[in-house]
Parts: structure tokens; sequence; C-alpha cells
């Protein structure tokens, strides 16, 4: 049982305690470490749970706010009251950006600052301005006739037309599974539409009109902004964007003063300005609070997160519209608006996470919600598209082409031009 004679002896540590002392300091780091990887953890659920409900709150106070004021009773002139958002936050961004130029990545960051140059403005933004002005205009006098709640049910229909007329325009390839949520959403849609109590035809074509120019600049951004590169970080949209809004307006303004009185689109006597004045200012404030909101979500929040709060949102606002603004709408209508909220976020979804659905809509809402460890592996994949089948697309065609000058580089081609219109489910859904 003893050791044999030629059998060296184990070694050992020359100091015990000193081995002892080593396992201790490094078990100390190591609970250190996770220690301080829990907090940081923690304080960027904080940071992100904290923009997400500011982004809510702000969203929901501009659009209630928005609503109080425009009112027969009170300011009932959405031209002025625009004006005097893109005049606020013009000025207002116009000082971020002395104060702190880091919250504009776009026009500071080496890696990816657009350059402003001419055509960016005379191309890009100004066409932009003009049907942001339209649009905004348009919804802020939809107020006068119709509720919040309803108004806010017609705006999910945005992302049937954004995909519609980004189909036209090339920028979309034809999905059949995009195309039955997004029929889905319709279909909702009208249920909000033909259960509403208090329906007003001049609220519905002013709302419906307002989303046409909404959904036009969302695709015309895209092609004329993100195609080439162009992409820009909310305040820096904001930056370029607003001070052309503002002389649009002021030139629409005085077009209703001078030239053409119009009884939709009332213009205020200096009474009312001084009368509203304290109003008008609050507004502008919160106004431009939302676009500093949604510049800090987006660069803290992940894309899930962004999703989310989109949906909320949106329930928030017509929750609010019932609440603080007395509005009733039917039974029909919020089981309609739960089904948009639904095949909506399944439809953002399957649009930021494609490889995440490619065993079907169930087991990929758990992969993206709940992680992939809990998605069902037993679901065979779907089949790949066949080729061919993409329609309202020329990205491949310009592709192949450019591929055959550069050296058969197509793959590198489509993923360069491959261009996603900007929704407000991806990072700019309906506000």
């Amino acid at each position: 049982g003893g050791l044999h004679p030629n059998e060296a002896m184990p070694d050992l540590p020359e100091n015990p305690t000193s081995s002892v002392s080593s396992g201790l300091v490094a078990a100390q780091r190591l609970a250190d470490s996770g220690s301080s990887q829990l907090a940081e953890n923690v304080t960027r659920a904080l940071v992100v749970g904290g923009l997400g409900l500011a982004y809510i709150a702000t969203s929901t106070a501009l659009i209630a706010y928005n609503k109080y004021l425009i009112n027969l009773d009170r300011f009932p002139f959405s031209v002025p009251l625009v004006l005097i958002h893109a005049v606020f936050c013009s000025c207002l961004s116009s000082v971020l950006f002395l104060v702190k130029p880091s919250l504009f990545p776009s026009l500071t960051d080496p890696e990816n600052k657009v350059d402003v140059d001419r055509g960016l403005i005379f191309k890009g933004a100004l066409p932009i301005a003009l049907l942001f002005s339209g649009q905004l205009v348009l919804s802020n006098t939809a107020y006068l006739h119709s509720s919040v709640a309803f108004l806010q049910m017609m705006k999910e229909a945005n992302l049937a037309l954004v995909y519609t007329f980004s189909l036209a325009a090339a920028l979309e390839r034809f999905n059949w599974r995009s195309a039955w949520l997004l029929v889905a959403v319709l279909a909702a849609t009208t249920m909000t539409i033909h259960g509403e109590l208090h329906f007003s035809s001049t609220g519905f074509m002013f709302q419906g009109t307002s989303q046409l120019f909404e959904s036009t600049k969302i695709v015309l951004q895209a092609m004329l902004l993100s195609s080439h590169g162009r992409k820009l970080d909310a305040l820096a949209y904001v930056l370029l964007v607003m001070p052309l809004c503002a002389i649009i307006l002021s030139a629409m303004l005085l077009v209703l003063v001078y030239v053409w009185p119009n009884m939709h689109l009332m213009t205020p006597t200096m009474a009312d300005l001084i009368t509203w004045w304290p109003h008008l200012l609050v507004n502008a404030v919160v106004a431009f609070a939302l676009n500093v909101v949604v510049a800090l979500f987006v660069k803290h929040s992940s894309a899930v997160s962004f999703i989310l709060a989109g949906i909320l949102k949106d329930a928030m606002i017509v929750l609010s519209g019932v609440m603080f603004l007395s509005e009733v709408i039917s039974i029909m209508q919020g089981v309609g608006f739960a089904l948009q909220l639904a095949f909506i976020l399944v439809y953002t979804l399957v649009k930021t996470f494609p490889d995440k659905f490619e065993r079907g809509i169930v087991p990929g809402l758990i992969a993206v919600l709940l992680g992939e460890a809990y998605a069902p592996k037993l679901l065979p994949a779907l089949p790949a598209p066949a080729p061919g089948k993409d329609y309202g697309a020329l990205e491949a065609a310009t592709s192949a082409l450019k591929g055959g000058e550069k050296g058969r580089s197509s793959d590198a081609a489509i993923d360069d031009n491959a261009c996603e219109p900007r929704t407000e489910g991806s990072s700019m859904r309906p506000t």
C-alpha cells in the first residue's frame, strides 16, 4: 500500500496557505466581474425602459394636446400650429447641434457622415419637406372632425400603403406572407371604420389624404436618401427638414391669409395668438422633446424594443382618447384595433428578423420574443422561394448589370442596393 522505492513523491505546494489565498482572490474577482456585469445590464435595462416610457408618453401627450387645441372653441388653426412646431424645432435643434454635436452622428461622425450638398437639399430634403408639411397640416385638420381613437386606427393602414407604393417604386419584393398579413391589417382596419359611432366623411378624407402624403414621403425618402447611402439619424433629419417645412408652411399661411382663405384651413387673429401662446409654447416643447426622445431611444434600444414600444404607443394613444378626451369606441372597433396591433406586430417582426421565421410564424415569434432555445425544432424549414417569383423589385436586375461591370459580384451588389422602406414598424412607424 506504500510508495514504490523508485516512485517519485507527488508535488506539493510549497505554501498551501498562499494557494488558498490565490483561489479566494480569483473567486472574488470573478464575483466582482459578475456583479459589475449584472449592474451594467440592469442600468441598460433601466435606461431603455425609461426611454421607451418617455417615447410612449411624449408621443401620446403630443397627439392628445394637438386634439385639445384643434377645436373650434380653442385654436382650430392647423397651419399656424404646425408652423410653430417647425420653427421651434428648427431653432432648438440648431442650438442642440452647437451644444451636443454627438447627438447628430449623421452630420458629425466621420464613419457615418452624410455630405450636405445641393443635391441632398433640393433632390432629397425639399420634396420630403413638401410631403411632410402636407401630411402634418391634413392630419391635424382631421382632429376638427374625427376622434383621436378613430384617426389612430386609420393610421395603422399606413403599413399596407407603404408596402404597395414600395412595390410600385421597385423598392420592395413581393412576398405572399407579407401580403396576407397586410390584407389582414386592412380587414381589421375596415372593422374599425365600419364600427365608428360618429363617422365623419370630411375627417375620413382629410386623414386618408394625409396618409397618402405620409406613405409617399416614406417611400420617397427611401428612394432619395437611403438608396444613396444617405441615412439620417432622427435629429439630423429634423435639423435638415424642419427649416424647409417652416418656409413651405409660411408660404402656405400667406396664401391662406391674402390670396385664398379657406373654411377648412382657417387662420388666427393676433388676439387668438395672444390668448393661446402659453399653450402653443408648451405644445411646441412637447413636439421637440418627442424628437429628442426618439433619437435617444433608437440609439439605445434594440429593434424588438422599438417595435414593441411602437405597438404599445399606438394602444396608449387610443386609450388616451377614450380616458381623457371622453371619446367612445364600439366593441367592433376595439376588436378590430386589437387585431390591427397583433397583425402589425407579426408583420414588423417578420420583416425585421426574416431568418427567425423560416419555420413558420409561431416558431418565429417564440424565437424572437423568448429566444432560440425556446423555439420548436421539430417543424421543417420552409422551402426557399423559387427563382423568378419576386414581383415588383428591380434590384436583382440592376445588381446583375452592376455585377457584370464589376466582375460578377452580383451578391455584393444586391446587398449594397437593397433598400427597405423605413416604416414606424422598423424605425419610422407612423406617429
